[in-house]
C-alpha cells in the first residue's frame, strides 16, 4: 500500500507527463500539414516544444517549473520541515540525509525531464513525421540554425542530455533555498517563482544597458535548459551555445554550493 507521501510523488508525475503529451499534440496540431520530405521536421518541432520554444504553452512552462525541480527534493523538504526528520537522522546521521537529498533532487529533475522528452519524441516519430538519420547536415549551416553537431543524431543526444542535466542543476538550486522556507507549502512554488523573476530580470536587462544585458545572460536559466532557445545568441556556432551553458552552469553551482554550505553550517555543525 503506498504511503500519501507517494501517491502525491506520482500523481505529480503522471500530471506533468500529462502535460507534456498536451503540449506535444498541441504543437503538431499547430504544425500541419508536414511534407514527407521534409527530412527536419521531426528536429524542428522537438525543438519548437523545449523550454522557451515557441510551441512551449503556458501550461507547460508552468509545469515544468513547478513539478520537475520539486520532484526529486519533495521528501526531503516535507522531511526537514516536519519532525519526523529528527528520527531519520538519528539512523542515517546529518551527511547521509543531505546528501542523498541532493542526489534525489538533482536525478529526479533530470529523469523526470528525459522522460518527457522520450515521450515527445516517440508521439512525434507517430504522429507528425519520424526521425530522418542525418550524418552531415549541410543544410544547418545555410539555414544558419543553432546545433551542437551537424549530425542530426548526435545533436538530438548531446541537446537533451544537457538540457536534463541543466534541469537538475536548476532543481540543485531551487532546492537550496526551499532548505531555508519553513513552510512546506511555499516550497513548492520556488520553481515557478524564481523562473519567472529570472525570465522578468533578463527582459528588463535589455532595456537598461548593454553591459547590464551582458552580465546578465551569466544567470540566464535558458543558457541550461534550452542553450539554443536563446533568443540572444545569434551565432550558431557549438562553441557559443557550450560557453554560455558552462558559464551559467557553474554560476548556479557555486552559488547552491555556498547556500548549501551555509544551511549545513548553521543546522548542523552548530546545532
Amino acid at each position: 500500500m503506498l504511503t500519501k507521501t507517494k501517491k502525491i510523488f506520482f500523481i505529480a508525475v503522471i500530471i506533468y507527463l500529462l502535460v507534456i503529451v498536451g503540449q506535444t499534440g498541441y504543437a503538431i496540431y499547430d504544425n500541419l500539414p508536414v511534407l514527407n520530405s521534409n527530412n527536419y521536421a521531426f528536429d524542428y518541432l522537438y525543438d519548437m516544444v523545449q523550454s522557451d520554444g515557441a510551441n512551449e504553452t503556458v501550461i507547460g512552462e508552468v509545469a515544468s517549473y513547478l513539478l520537475v525541480p520539486m520532484i526529486g527534493a519533495s521528501f526531503a523538504i516535507y522531511m526537514k520541515n516536519s519532525h519526523e526528520i529528527y528520527s531519520i537522522i538519528s539512523r542515517i546521521g546529518w551527511n547521509c540525509f543531505f546528501k542523498k537529498s541532493i542526489k534525489y533532487t538533482f536525478w529526479g529533475a533530470a529523469f523526470l525531464y528525459w522522460l518527457g522528452c522520450l515521450i515527445e519524441m516517440v508521439m512525434i516519430n507517430i504522429f507528425y513525421h519520424h526521425f530522418v538519420y542525418q550524418p552531415f547536415a549541410q543544410d544547418i549551416l545555410i539555414r544558419g540554425d543553432g546545433y551542437f553537431s551537424l549530425n542530426n543524431l548526435v545533436n538530438l543526444f548531446i541537446k537533451t542530455a544537457l538540457n536534463g542535466l541543466g534541469w537538475g542543476i536548476f532543481a540543485l538550486f531551487i532546492f537550496s533555498i526551499a532548505l531555508f522556507i519553513k513552510k512546506t507549502s511555499l516550497c513548492l512554488f520556488l520553481g515557478p517563482i524564481v523562473g519567472y523573476l529570472i525570465t522578468v530580470q533578463e527582459s528588463l536587462s535589455v532595456h537598461i544597458s548593454g553591459l547590464v544585458c551582458a552580465v546578465s545572460n551569466f544567470w540566464d536559466i535558458i543558457n541550461i535548459i534550452n542553450p539554443m532557445g536563446n533568443g540572444r545568441v545569434e551565432n550558431p556556432s557549438p562553441a557559443i551555445y557550450y560557453l554560455n551553458y558552462a558559464t551559467t552552469a557553474f554560476f548556479y553551482i557555486t552559488l547552491t554550493a555556498v547556500l548549501l554550505r551555509i544551511w549545513y553550517m548553521k543546522n548542523v555543525e552548530k546545532g
